[in-house]
């Protein structure tokens, strides 16, 4: 490990790369429920660092696993088989755009929405949109072919990439693609690495499409009294010709979320549907009137329209942070994102939604199902208690049967959050001879096996469920009612990652343990007895300024800054006080003032003042 961590040291400098265990726990999960700790994390700027990273990994066959704003559901960031976390939050030029050409070249650590930010200074937006756009980062998008709510009429990553950049497991350096709309050149090889999820190159640039901003939008809004004929119009809409720039479907537990955390007033319905169409102010309007009729054949209760930017923006920032604001259902139970994310045939909607349903029924878990139906995109989750075992069996059996009903309807194992990790055990059946076909091209271009291991099926077809199960350590806290209740309340962070884009700390290091995410999952392990106090944890939770940013703009509304402080006062009970704590209140106990001055020029100015 020394001499590993003294070559690294050589290649990015002292402080660019961590190794100690506070600060690796933090890189231990993403929004997945599985825990796997890096041996190391480092921070290039350069692709010439990337270069000699892999070129490392390469000779010593350490696993290295590419890394973005960690927000992936499937476990695609986490270091399965350990070695080096390679995190590219530094690496965030927008290098040139080009308003002319409709092209953008952006590195891979640039996050959406700072980039449409740029862009529409130029009146263009890069149009994928997922839920995670405030934190997400281009080249994460890209390792998993990321799309979002507007995917039904723009498509999803791969539509909108032109051409990469990318470091091969040999260390060369591959560029694929041109800066034009269309080419007709050889195998698309740019294709090849978008969705590979790291596993046959690390993306140090991406070659961007872009597309002119829309003069006109309007948001509609609209309720069902079942959730299945809110699929059924989903398909009517579809098939009556329209083309929704974003179409996202709600059962009433989702509704109920977003209607308390977000105030919106939306009627109490078994469905939702919202929904937005862009274009001219002309064809929007001819769209909006198709949208009202098929409403109406299919049984719409309520329809309502807005083209107000604000009052849509408010709509559309609530579905965004629906997934973690699903902690809110019940106090103590906690998403957990397994078979949440096939892709089905659109005339297969209606259907797939009553079989996701009776399989919540059969098993008895609590579940919330939604999506963006216009492409087919379903997320049908299952909500637990995470220190119940028997709740933990029920999920992983449900999981099980969920795919069944997948692979019934023609679908798709993942529509756009891959395979990752944690759908590894149904690849086989999902690709059947593909997988080999896969393997072969895997191991022509990384035979030693070093870029992101264990992933997509690639080298093995399990997982490792209990045992990696990041809320494994609650079950150690069962007869300790006292730090369980604490625990319960610090996991209904989802690790989201929404607090990073308005984090202090964390916008300063650019480290997950100086960021409130970081700190949060901190306060899990030290609860659950997984770290041990130390001055290097003391030294992460006194960083914190408390300014309370984070509470502002977490979906599951949790007391961020009562946690830290929790924290560090059992730190201070086990005798890890701050330092400059510890000085001052000796100062005040010996010398009565904090400086640790004389007191006799205080007693003088008190006699003076006495006898004046």
């Amino acid at each position: 490990m020394e001499t590993m961590l003294k070559r690294l040291k050589s290649i990015v400098g002292e402080d660019r790369i961590i190794s100690d265990e506070v600060s690796l726990l933090c890189y231990s999960s993403d929004m997945s429920p599985f825990m796997y700790m890096p041996d190391m994390v480092i921070f290039p700027e350069f692709i010439k660092e990337v270069v000699e990273i892999v070129n490392y990994a390469r000779e010593t066959k350490t696993p290295i696993v590419p890394r973005g704003a960690g927000t992936s559901v499937i476990g695609a960031v986490l270091a399965r088989n350990g070695g080096i976390v390679v995190d590219f939050t530094r690496m965030d030029e927008v290098k040139e755009v080009k308003p002319d050409d409709l092209v953008a070249v952006v590195e891979p650590g640039v996050v959406l929405d700072k980039l449409n930010a740029e862009l529409a200074k130029y009146g263009l937006f890069f149009p994928p949109d997922p839920g995670s756009s405030s934190v997400c980062t281009i080249g994460g998008m890209i390792c998993t072919n990321a799309s979002g709510i507007r995917a039904a009429k723009y498509g999803t990553t791969r539509s909108w990439v032109l051409g990469l950049e990318v470091v091969l497991a040999n260390g060369k350096v591959l560029k694929t693609g041109w800066p034009v709309i269309k080419q007709s050149t050889g195998y698309d090889l740019t294709q090849l690495f978008i969705g590979s999820e790291g596993t046959l190159g690390v993306v140090t640039e991406a070659v961007l499409k872009l597309s002119p901003i829309p003069p006109y939008r309007a948001t509609i809004a609209m309720s069902f009294d079942e959730l299945s004929r809110a699929g059924r119009a989903v398909t009517a809409i579809i098939l009556a010709g329209i083309k929704p720039a974003a179409m996202e479907l709600m059962d009433k537990a989702c509704l109920g979320v977003v209607n308390e955390v977000f105030k919106l007033g939306l009627p109490d319905y078994e469905g939702f549907i919202i929904m937005e169409l862009d274009g001219s102010r002309g064809s929007v309007d001819e769209e909006l009137k198709k949208v009202k009729e098929v409403a109406d054949k299919v049984g719409v209760k309520d329809l309502t329209w807005t083209d107000d930017p604000k009052e849509s923006l408010r709509l559309w920032t609530a579905r965004k942070a629906l997934v973690p604001s699903l902690a809110r259902v019940k106090e103590g139970y906690v998403l957990i994102p397994l078979a949440e994310d096939p892709g089905i045939p659109i005339s297969e909607i209606e259907g797939a939604i009553r079989d996701f349903q009776a399989l919540g029924s059969k098993y008895g878990l609590l579940t919330a199902t939604f999506g963006h139906v216009a492409d087919g995109n379903i997320h049908p989750i299952m909500i637990i208690d995470p220190a119940n075992p028997e709740e933990w069996d029920k999920a992983l059996n449900m999981e099980k049967e969920a795919f069944n009903v997948v692979l019934k309807h023609r679908g798709a194992l993942s529509a756009e959050h891959g395979i990752g990790l944690s759908k590894v055990p149904f690849v086989r059946r999902a690709l059947g001879e593909g997988l080999d076909l896969m393997r072969d091209i895997k191991k022509s271009l990384d035979p030693y096996n070093i870029l992101n291991p264990g992933k997509m099926g690639l080298d093995v077809e399990t997982r490792e469920d209990p045992k990696n199960l990041f809320y494994s350590y609650l079950f150690k806290l069962k007869g300790e009612l006292q730090a369980l209740k604490r625990a319960y309340g610090i996991i209904k962070c989802f690790r989201c990652g929404f607090c990073r884009s308005v984090c202090p700390t964390f916008n300063k290091w650019f480290i997950e343990s100086m960021g409130a995410r970081g700190r949060m999952l901190l306060s899990y392990y030290f609860l659950a007895g997984r770290v041990e106090p130390s001055v290097k944890l003391r030294e992460v939770f006194d960083l914190c300024t408390l300014c309370g940013h984070c509470i502002q703009v977490c979906p599951p509304g949790i007391k961020i800054v009562e946690v830290i402080e929790g924290i560090r006062s059992d730190l201070t009970t086990k005798g890890y006080v701050n330092l400059i704590h510890r000085s001052l209140c000796e100062n005040i106990m010996k010398y009565g003032n904090v400086y640790g001055l004389s007191n006799e020029a205080r007693r003088k100015l008190a006699k003076e003042l006495s006898e004046g």
